[in-house]
């Protein structure tokens, strides 16, 4: 059979993801159509609403700040009959405008921030899992703003904890790639750029979505925890929770 594809069309989004079909390392695999990853959701468009409402998510999980969310808000459909938590993994967008050229040019930048967020972070990290993993929880969506940032963050530490290989995981980091060019393109074409960055002071690094970057940093999180069950005993999260997150995604 052919699988149900990765990127879906939800009109006024560039980086909507299912993270179904992903095979773990005692041979099963993620369900479709449970849990998916997504750019900012104030982006969706009146048939993009309609897309996401078909979809039937009973969870979003917004991992922007405070600040973000008081410029750009996603105001649910009405009618939804969902739960919408606000789970900031950051607490400012960074401004990296101050930092020495040969800091911005570094290959690790990224995965280096990848690790702040990790740890500036640990609390939300934890609420989304827990999130994730209670009773009538899915079909779920989470995003920040590009939803390959602090989403790829918080989709890295999913399929981990469900048993998806790093390498495979890195492969689906890298799937925003695609996106970043599609949304890059729309702002070349005269479509809002709505995000907070400051584009002339972004590292290299942080502009693309290099598999490599993902790998240092489960490495990275492996070489202070042990392993992702390790990272996740780091963050509070119980047995029970992980057991519950695996029944609910895993065929």
């Amino acid at each position: 059979m052919t699988p149900p594809p990765r990127f879906l069309d939800i009109d006024g989004l560039f980086n909507f993801r299912d993270l179904g079909g992903y095979r773990t390392e005692d041979g099963r695999s993620v369900t479709w159509g449970r849990l998916y990853r997504s750019d900012g959701l104030h982006r969706l468009t009146e048939q993009g609403v309609r897309a996401f409402l078909a979809l039937g998510a009973t969870t979003v999980l917004d991992l922007r700040t405070a600040a973000e969310l008081a410029e750009r808000a996603w105001t649910p459909p009405q009618g939804w009959p969902g739960r919408l938590l606000h789970l900031p993994l950051l607490r400012d967008v960074p401004d990296w405008s101050a930092l020495p050229p040969e800091d911005i040019a570094r290959e690790d930048f990224a995965a280096e921030h990848y690790r702040e967020i990790a740890v500036e972070g640990a609390a939300g990290l934890k609420a989304a899992v827990e999130a994730l993993s209670a009773p009538g929880a899915l079909p779920a969506v989470f995003h920040c703003a590009a939803g390959k940032d602090r989403t790829g963050v918080l989709a890295a530490l999913v399929l981990r904890l469900l048993g998806v290989p790093a390498e495979d995981v890195a492969d689906d980091y890298a799937l925003s790639e695609t996106a970043t060019a599609r949304w890059q393109a729309s702002v070349a074409a005269g479509g809002e750029d709505d995000t907070r960055a400051q584009w002339a002071h972004v590292p290299p690094s942080m502009l693309t979505a290099d598999r490599a970057t993902m790998l240092a940093f489960l490495r990275a999180v492996d070489a202070e925890h042990g392993s992702p069950a390790g990272f996740a005993s780091h963050l509070g999260l119980s047995a029970d929770t992980l057991a519950r997150l695996r029944t609910a995604l895993l065929d």
